[in-house]
């Protein structure tokens, strides 16, 4: 439960709920991210239309590595351990890569070069919040526009997930696990882990 408080499912916008619905498997329980936007429509259009839904100019391997690098850099412990457990696996991670994502480095030893260019591309952009020509160059050498958009709009989304999961203290789902121990990342070291 997020610090907001969960609304009673009955006071849920009827199109919220619905579309809720959709995303939550038969007699389960919605994930802890999604409850908290029943106290705002104007909210969840806005987060559900930056969600770049529908089909992606990235492959879901590129895709997954965008989320997981963003969420791990901006201690978005609920979204990296969702998708870590749920996607990771079917977009062909080895559990090497996913661990990389965490704490690991574009030139470990884990990624192919153009993968190694997404997760240095993911760390310039949170770190400068910019690219300078030879990382533009670089990047639009191996990616179009539409890619690039892409990846630049995942990176947003999916830090704007982490502060808004930070915020209200949304908690990783149980079933997904934990950050992993940190190796080295001071910042990572010195995140608190717990939650009320």
């Amino acid at each position: 439960m997020s610090r907001l408080g969960d609304l009673p499912r009955a006071a849920w916008d009827p199109a919220f709920a619905a579309v809720v619905d959709t995303m939550t498997p038969p007699g389960g329980a919605p994930l802890g991210l999604f409850p908290p936007f029943a106290h705002s429509p104007r909210a969840w259009a806005k987060f559900s239309g930056g969600a770049l839904s529908g089909k992606h100019p990235l492959t879901p391997r590129q895709r997954e590595i965008v989320i997981l690098r963003t969420a791990a850099r901006t201690g978005g412990e609920f979204e990296w351990t969702t998708h870590a457990t749920m996607f990771a696996a079917k977009a062909g991670f080895t559990p090497e890569q996913v661990r990389s994502t965490f704490d690991g480095a574009a030139d470990d030893g884990n990624w192919d070069a153009a993968d190694a260019l997404l997760i240095a591309t993911i760390d310039t952009l949170l770190a400068t919040k910019k690219l300078t020509q030879a990382e533009f160059d670089a990047l639009h050498a191996e990616f179009d526009a539409a890619q690039i958009f892409e990846i630049i709009q995942l990176v947003a989304f999916y830090h704007g997930v982490s502060l808004i999961c930070g915020a209200l203290d949304i908690p990783p789902e149980a079933a997904m696990g934990r950050f992993p121990d940190p190796k080295g990342d001071a910042r990572l070291q010195n995140k608190d882990h717990d939650h009320a």
